[in-house]
């Protein structure tokens, strides 16, 4: 587990966990106990109603600033590749010119970001960054752990534990920070994760509460099923 930024976790470890790298608890969590404290690696301040351009924000942010590209680099992230329209495309080649970047591996870049970018809102300011441990816990509908923002610290963002986390368990939240969002029903909470981070939630509650002909779909038909709802 990289230290960079890292301020607590000697509770968790960074794992394979069912194909992928998760955050799971090493020792029994207790509800409220500090799970993780840490500050990002990268970072870039937003305006209200540029939520759906963050990651290319983010993405030049970091271009700009040798020292976060070093850090995003050096961080173990996530790949997840998204789809790109031809107005992305368009918006990475001008980058990869403007920043001197080789096209494919600046794709690869925007993917990490884009898969591993956290909101931030606190004490008036607004953004969005890369915290390479935090975004090693998986997102769930049914969460044992919730994100807040440090009060005595700026940027640094602290994960919780919300009931009891016993050792060897995943460590998840709700990546919308939202109740609201936790009481819709399955397709629509799905169709919602989908659109902004382009999975379908395989959590214990989804798993109980999928519906029939959700099971076992490819990416693209999982894109249908949730546009169509049925």
């Amino acid at each position: 587990m990289s230290a960079v930024g890292l301020l607590h976790a000697l509770k968790v470890d960074v794992v394979d966990w069912r194909g992928e790298k998760q955050l799971v608890a090493n020792v029994d969590l207790r509800a409220g106990e500090l799970i993780v404290g840490e500050r990002p690696v990268a970072f870039a301040e937003t305006r209200p109603g540029e939520e759906a351009v963050a990651p290319w924000i983010l993405l030049e942010t970091i271009l700009s600033s040798e020292p976060m590209g070093a850090a995003v680099a050096a961080a173990d992230l996530k790949l997840t590749k998204w789809p790109l329209a031809p107005e992305d495309e368009a918006t990475l080649d001008h980058l990869g010119r403007k920043y001197k970047r080789n096209p494919k591996k600046l794709a690869q870049l925007y993917h990490r970001v884009a898969a591993n970018n956290i909101h931030y809102r606190h004490a008036g300011v607004m953004g969005f960054g890369i915290w390479p441990v935090l975004s090693r816990s998986n997102h769930s509908c049914d969460p044992n752990a919730r994100l807040c923002a440090s009060s005595q610290q700026p940027l640094v963002e602290l994960l919780l534990a919300t009931r009891l986390i016993g050792a060897g368990d995943a460590v998840s939240w709700n990546y919308f920070s939202d109740a609201a969002f936790l009481e819709l029903g399955w397709l629509e909470r799905n169709r919602r994760l989908y659109r902004d981070f382009q999975f379908l939630c395989r959590c214990s509650r989804c798993e109980a509460e999928r519906p029939e002909g959700a099971g076992g779909l490819s990416n693209a038909d999982i894109a249908v099923f949730l546009k169509e709802g049925k």
